[in-house]
């Protein structure tokens, strides 16, 4: 079996290690640049969230049990890891469930929520803006937070996912397109996912 559809095994703390993130083209069109990564956000405030609902201003964020536990990241043979520890069910009931389907295997993905660092780009040929298959290759990224989602974007994320932010996208096309004359003065939204 591949590591991405073993059954979860945990350790007595409760912490199961996941791949977060790798160098796949996403179902939104892009890809993380793996050898980019800025952890030092997270890893200072490891949160581990359920369906990204722990930024503030989204639907149900105001629960505290929507932060399910805490992490540590690291890049390990050109991908994201995680090790997540779920909180226990005596101060977490959602943390409780959702780890024991975790264990189960009905829940198996999660997804980085992160803002970009410099400046990516569109690939070449059928990668190009406006192309058939048109990919946003990012130049670094810094975490923020990772989730266990439902369904997760990268197709990897079996222990890992991605969500990009459309409004991002449309900026980096206007700033990349060669019809854009302000292509150099225009900067990249922040993209909290």
């Amino acid at each position: 079996q591949s590591p991405m559809t073993r059954k979860a095994e945990a350790s007595e703390d409760r912490t199961i290690t996941f791949v977060a993130s790798d160098n796949t083209r996403d179902s939104a069109g892009t890809v993380l640049n793996q050898d980019n990564w800025d952890l030092s956000r997270f890893n200072s405030n490891p949160i581990i969230g359920y369906q990204h609902k722990v930024y503030g201003g989204w639907d149900d964020t105001q629960n505290p049990d929507n932060v399910i536990g805490k992490g540590y990241a690291y890049v390990q043979e050109g991908r994201l890891m995680v090790d997540i520890t779920f909180e226990p069910a005596e101060i977490n009931p959602l943390a409780e469930k959702i780890y024991q389907k975790v264990l189960f295997g009905s829940l198996r993905a999660v997804s980085v929520g992160f803002l970009p660092t410099g400046h990516g780009k569109f690939g070449v040929g059928d990668e190009d803006i406006d192309g058939p298959n048109e990919t946003y290759y990012f130049a670094g990224q810094q975490l923020l937070e990772i989730s266990i989602v439902n369904i997760p974007a990268n197709p990897n994320a079996l222990k890992k996912g991605m969500d990009a932010d459309n409004e991002f996208l449309d900026a980096e096309r206007k700033r990349l397109s060669p019809a854009s004359e302000t292509k150099e003065a225009e900067k990249p939204a922040e993209n909290p996912q």
